[in-house]
C-alpha cells in the first residue's frame, strides 16, 4: 500500500470528509515508516490501525487543548513562585505527538533493518 493509499483508507476510516486531518495523518505516515525504515510505496496494511488510533488520539487531543504549545503543569505556587512541571508518560503532548515505548514495542515487529529490502 502507498502513502496516498493509507492516508485514503484512515480518512474513510476515521470519517474524516474535509481535508482537516491530512496534515496531521500524513506526519503520522511518514514517522511510523521513518521508525520501521518502510518506504512510502510499500507499507503493510496491518500498519493501518496503529497509525489510524495514533491520528484520532491526536485530533482528539487538539479538539480539547487546541494546537498551540500547553506546558503540562503538576502544580503551582503562589507564595515565592514555584512552577512544577509535569513529568509522566501519560497523555503528554510529546507522547501524543511523538512514538513513546509502547508505541515503539508495537512497531517493533514492522521494523526493518536499514539497506536491506
Amino acid at each position: 500500500m502507498t502513502k496516498s493509499e493509507m492516508v485514503t483508507a484512515i480518512k474513510q476510516n476515521l470519517a474524516l470528509a474535509d481535508g482537516t486531518g491530512d496534515l496531521t495523518i500524513s506526519d503520522a505516515v511518514l514517522m511510523v515508516c521513518s521508525y520501521c525504515n518502510i518506504p512510502l510505496d510499500n507499507i503493510q496494511e496491518e500498519l493501518e490501525p496503529f497509525i489510524r488510533k495514533k491520528v484520532k488520539g491526536i485530533l482528539d487531543y487538539e479538539s480539547v487543548n487546541g494546537t498551540g504549545y500547553r506546558p503540562e503543569v503538576a502544580s503551582i505556587k503562589e507564595g515565592d513562585g514555584s512552577i512544577t512541571w509535569a513529568q509522566t508518560d501519560g497523555n503528554t503532548r510529546a507522547s501524543i505527538y511523538g512514538l513513546n515505548d509502547s508505541d515503539k514495542s508495537i512497531l517493533r515487529r514492522y521494523r526493518r533493518l536499514r539497506g536491506y529490502a
